[in-house]
């Protein structure tokens, strides 16, 4: 059975004044939690001291209402400056940590904001606000509705008289409990940063920070999160799994979609360049090269290179398919000799600049080829600073011009149909954020 649990600092109104619950005693009438932990500075356990005041007058509320309070008394007989705030901050978050560390994870733990001095509740009020651990923090208003003016004997106590003369024992009392709303600013912060990792492209953090604040987070703005981490990993699996449903910006990417796939790894190519990243785009620039272009010579050659390809899912030529064809002499091209191992993006260039139907297409292949033979070797073998420099003195071409190339190929062979879809993560995250800001 889950549990409630109170923490409650004891104050001068506990446990009855004026004829009233003080709020001790008024959270636990109305909340009914089964543990309580009552923190009492030097003047409080003096008074527990002298009459038990606070656990027998909860035992008379609990013999009232049929109800079991387990109450833990937390003794502070060295906290005599009671207005030290910073003290009270560390005392309260330690015990409140340790309260957490028991209670079951849908346990529900309250935090009495209205006894003890101001120090104490300043405290609370920045831990509630923080927001470090999860609780609800209850205020409990006077009965006038106003400060507690009238001064009131409190040196000698009847514990069982003013239980009798309590008002609030009375049927139909008011609640005057009231559940304090704070600016949860830990959360605020949290998604902020999580807005920050996503303008950065940055997903895989973005996650990370989400899952800090999980239980602050729509359902919806979590799976958001895991998604577009998975897209930029190209885990389609899990972001068919995760994405949310009817969200107009997305949508699930089958196995078999090998157009949608290779757009998607080109999307990927332009966030590294967004998170300058310009090794590894260099490096990642080879695998998507040969998709392109066994799409070119099938589209734009009436080429279907891969039935000289060996059997298998490894791109490897197959000597017995191309040996004494007009096919082996254009992927030889100047080369005194073929090698008949991997497919590379020159050799299917070869026949690219000898068939293409497209000058302007040709032209692109070749450049684009050019860049990766210039420079995906040095990126590959070598530790380098690839800065856009460094780029631009290996290959003449910006690294905006390379990625336009790449955008210019998969344009033409229908990869990509909108050029508006090369934001597409950008929408993405104007989805994530539009959903945080909802949180």
């Amino acid at each position: 059975m889950e549990k409630k649990y109170l923490f409650s600092p004891v104050g001068n109104t506990d446990p009855i004044k004026y004829f009233h619950d003080g709020s001790l005693l008024h959270i636990c009438r109305h909340y009914l939690p089964d543990v309580v932990y009552l923190y009492l500075s030097k003047e409080m356990l003096e008074n527990h001291k002298k009459d038990n005041r606070y656990v027998k007058t909860l035992e008379l509320l609990g013999e009232a209402l049929h109800h079991d309070f387990e109450v833990h008394v937390i003794e502070a007989p060295e906290m005599v400056q009671v207005q030290q705030y910073d003290v009270f901050y560390n005392e309260f978050r330690k015990i409140i940590g340790e309260i957490e560390a028991k209670k079951g994870k849908e346990e529900q733990l309250l935090l009495n904001m209205a006894s003890g001095t101001p120090s104490m509740k300043s405290a609370l009020l920045v831990m509630a606000t923080l927001a470090e651990y999860r609780f609800l923090p209850i205020q409990v208003s006077t009965p006038k509705k106003e400060s507690n003016l009238e001064h009131e004997e409190r040196k000698e106590y009847d514990v069982v008289a003013n239980w009798e003369l309590n008002q609030d024992n009375e049927i139909g009392a008011e609640n005057r409990c009231v559940e304090v709303r704070c600016i949860n600013l830990m959360r605020l912060l949290k998604i902020d940063i999580i807005k920050k990792h996503l303008l950065s492209y940055d997903y895989s953090a973005a996650l990370e920070v989400g899952k800090d604040i999980r239980e602050d987070l729509s359902s919806r703005a979590f799976r958001w999160l895991e998604a577009a981490e998975a897209r930029s990993s190209l885990n389609w699996e899990k972001m068919n799994l995760v994405l949310p449903e009817k969200n107009r910006v997305l949508s699930v990417i089958k196995e078999n979609n090998i157009k949608k796939i290779l757009f998607e790894y080109t999307l990927v190519l332009d966030l590294k360049v967004r998170r300058k990243e310009y090794a590894d785009f260099i490096r990642a620039i080879t695998p998507l090269g040969v998709d392109l272009l066994e799409i070119v010579l099938e589209q734009y050659c009436d080429v279907e290179i891969q039935k000289y390809y060996a059997n298998g899912n490894i791109r490897k030529w197959s000597r017995s398919k191309l040996e004494g064809t007009e096919m082996l002499r254009l992927l030889q091209g100047e080369y005194l000799q073929f090698n008949f191992g991997p497919v590379y993006s020159a050799q299917l260039n070869n026949v690219i600049q000898k068939k293409c139907s497209s000058e302007n297409l040709a032209k692109r292949v070749q450049d684009l080829v050019d860049v990766e033979h210039n420079v995906r070797n040095i990126a590959a073998h070598n530790i380098v600073s690839a800065t856009p420099d460094w780029v631009k003195e290996k290959t003449g071409k910006s690294i905006s011009e390379i990625m336009g190339l790449i955008k210019y190929i998969c344009e033409q062979v229908k990869i990509n149909l909108r050029k508006e879809n090369w934001d597409s993560y950008d929408l993405m995250n104007q989805e994530i954020i539009k959903e945080l800001d909802q949180c």
